[in-house]
């Protein structure tokens, strides 16, 4: 299937180049800023806070909440809530947010923050997007900076880098740039883990325990963009590699020394091309093609010596190796019909795979493992049409729907082909009694994405947990009703509430099952029980969301500004197990961020302090129930700008060093018909952490 269906750029880039034939000018970027449902905000707007970059007017907008789009198959799901001169990035594995924070200040013209629908503007399926409007002069502008993370406790460095190159002439513009990224685990530390009988409440076990894990990747990347052919061309490549290292040891003295270490590596690519053109002054014809590749292999080990000496030491090794790759095309047709009304319509055409091979070893002997050589390859289609329509300045309407269409074969181990059709209807209303007050309703039906690396097994050498791949899998479906009310009020401040119900099908959770297996090839079934991805019934989702954007000017502290980003959450779910009520797995019932910043223009200086509640979320496995807290902390910077071109920063994180604590309950079988065998608790003390950067501007 992977060759049949296997298609290149080339041919979309062919029929790019045939629009000329039809184009009759070269599009402009969307100018909405004076229309209804638009505020637009200016470089000017933020200058008591010195910005350096789009992304940080971004993070500045009031009342806005940065999204940057989700790590899925297709192009459209994919959507984040911010556009560039209009459109999307045409590229996937380089985030939203490092795309916007390569668009220097002195680069952008405006932001116009767009609520509801606007005709005109392609919302992403997002209730409120902003569009970075960048200026058309002449430039050309070199960034080089420099970071390092600095760990108080052990001392150890993480140091990493970036440059970057704009050169802009009329409408072209060229980028390159290479970048040095640093990344690390920031729930590691020292600490201590316990084996309790539950029975007696007797200290079966303690272990002194100590976790690290950090990894770095390198970059390549450059774009293009200008006229070309009667439209506007653009052209995007990226290579990268990183590597990732953890580690986690407990020693019980004079009793055991276990030690477990995973080391992963990958290497990407992506090549994006998108073409626009207008076909009529009112007809606007977009079309683009994506291709992906990557690679990566996990090599986890796991070392237990016995220090009583009674039994001798123990070794595993646990090995995957993948391949994935994907290819999208897509074309759109959007028709202006009037200011009010636009309409539009369109395509998309994607191939995934998949291809990964898993293998365990325990002490040099191989361990069989079901679904261990796994090829699962998607064909997709999807059909989409909308409207938006503004009959009045106080009303806003769109409506669409999008239908999928998708074959999933999977082969090597178990062979097995399915087929899935879901439709995916839209409609979002939005009501401006004046121009403060904004109300959002929303209705939607969403489908999610089926994890392909949930189609092999996996298995965890710490906790010796085995995750059967299952090929039965199917995405979850959810019906989602919002409504969303939007105040603004003195200079710059706005408090956002949102309420949101999902009814949800399928739900994709951990799912313990007993299958029917013949284990000894003697002809006969046997009852096997297998604990892994599966989907569990049906269940429901309620959120509270609430931001609150407040300058302090008016309370006597100018330059001041406190921002406030909460959500409640609560789900509900039948067992598959014991037939009980409870949350879906690995949701976080709740999220509090309060930032406090202070703009000290006289003296180049900016400071702030930020305060996260934490979180906490469980796992219902078929013997286990983990449950996992991370404590509220407390982060803090302090920025120096004397001028354009040079930002100095400094950070001091986790200065009241939060705790990460993780509770195993473990049954003696599944957990509907066993008892508790005992309870493992860990406690992970996190360390200081600084973080020191400069930053210089070249013009």
């Amino acid at each position: 299937m992977r060759n049949y269906y296997s298609f290149s750029l080339a041919s979309i880039i062919a029929i790019a180049l045939a629009a000329p034939a039809f184009a009759q000018e070269q599009p402009v970027v969307a100018a909405v800023a004076d229309r209804e449902g638009v505020i637009s905000y200016t470089p000017a707007d933020f200058a008591a806070a010195r910005p350096n970059t789009a992304l940080d007017m971004i993070q500045r907008l009031p009342g806005f909440t940065f999204d940057g789009g989700e790590q899925v198959r297709g192009f459209a799901g994919a959507a984040g809530n911010v556009l560039i001169d209009g459109q999307r990035p045409t590229i996937k594995t380089d985030s939203l947010s490092d795309t916007l924070g390569r668009i220097t200040i002195s680069q952008v013209e405006r932001i116009e923050v767009i609520r509801g629908s606007v005709p005109g503007i392609d919302m992403q399926g997002q209730t409120v997007v902003a569009n970075v409007i960048r200026k058309k002069t002449d430039t050309f502008q070199q960034v080089f900076g420099a970071r390092s993370f600095l760990f108080a406790k052990t001392g150890k460095t993480i140091p990493g880098w970036n440059y970057q190159a704009t050169r802009r002439v009329g409408d072209h513009q060229f980028e390159f740039g290479i970048n040095r990224g640093v990344s690390m685990d920031d729930s590691v530390g020292t600490g201590w883990r316990t084996t309790v009988d539950p029975a007696t409440g007797n200290l079966d076990l303690y272990e002194n325990a100590r976790t690290e894990g950090d990894g770095f990747s390198h970059s390549i990347r450059g774009n293009y963009k200008g006229p070309q052919l009667g439209g506007t061309f653009s052209l995007n490549g990226l290579l990268s590699a990183d590597e990732f290292k953890n580690e986690q040891r407990f020693i019980a003295p004079t009793v055991s020394d276990k030690n477990y270490v995973s080391r992963s590596a990958n290497k990407r690519g992506e090549l994006g091309v998108n073409y626009v053109t207008s076909l009529t002054p009112e007809l606007e014809w977009e079309t683009l093609g994506l291709f992906k590749l990557s690679n990566g292999t996990l090599d986890a080990t796991g070392l237990v010596a016995d220090l009583t000496g009674a039994d001798p030491a123990s070794s595993q090794l646990f090995q995957i190796e993948a391949e994935a790759g994907e290819r999208i095309g897509r074309t759109v047709l959007r028709y202006k019909m009037s200011p009010e009304l636009s309409f539009e319509g369109g395509g998309e055409i994607a191939y995934n795979y998949r291809d990964q091979q898993v293998a365990l070893d325990l002490n040099g002997a191989t361990i069989a493992l079901d679904a261990s050589d796994v090829l699962v390859e998607e064909l997709r289609g999807e059909a989409f049409g909308q409207a938006s329509w503004r009959p009045s300045k106080e009303w806003s309407l769109e409506a669409g729907i999008r239908v999928e269409r998708s074959k999933i074969e999977q082969s090597g181990d178990i062979q097995k082909s399915r087929s899935f059709t879901y439709p995916k209807p839209r409609v979002l209303v939005s009501w401006s009694p004046n121009e403060t007050d904004q109300l959002r309703l929303r209705i939607e039906r969403e489908v999610g994405q089926l994890d392909f690396q949930q189609f092999a097994s996996e298995v965890d050498l710490n906790s010796g947990q085995q995750s059967t791949g299952n090929s039965d899998l199917e995405p979850s479906k959810s019906w989602v009703y919002e409504a969303a009310y939007e105040k603004r009020f003195w200079e710059g401040a706005a408090a956002v509430l949102t309420l949101r119900h999902e009814d949800v099908s399928d739900v994709s959770d951990l799912y313990p099952r007993r299958v029917q297996v013949d284990t000894d090839n003697d002809g006969v079934l046997e009852t096997v029980y297998v604990e892994g991805p599966g989907n569990i019934g049906k269940g429901t989702n309620d959120a509270l969301l609430f931001t609150l954007t407040l300058p302090l000017a008016k309370l006597g502290l100018e330059g001041g500004e406190l921002k406030v980003d909460t959500m409640w959450q609560n789900s509900e779910v039948t067992d598959p197990l014991t037939g009980e009520k409870r949350r879906f797995s690995e949701q976080r019932p709740e999220k509090i961020n309060v930032n406090f910043r202070q703009d000290l223009p006289e003296l180049n200086l900016t400071f702030g302090l930020g305060w996260f509640g934490g979180w906490r979320e469980s796992y219902y496995q078929g013997a286990t129930i983990e449950n996992l807290k991370l404590r509220d902390f407390f982060n803090s910077f302090v920025e120096w700008k004397p001028d354009p071109g040079f930002t100095l920063r400094a950070e001091l994180n986790n200065f009241d060093a939060y705790s990460f604590d993780i509770e195993r309950r473990v049954y003696g079988g599944p957990r509907d018909v066993n008892p508790l065998a005992y309870i493992e608790n860990e406690r992970r003390n996190s360390q200081v952490l600084g973080l020191l950067s400069a930053r210089w501007t070249f013009n």
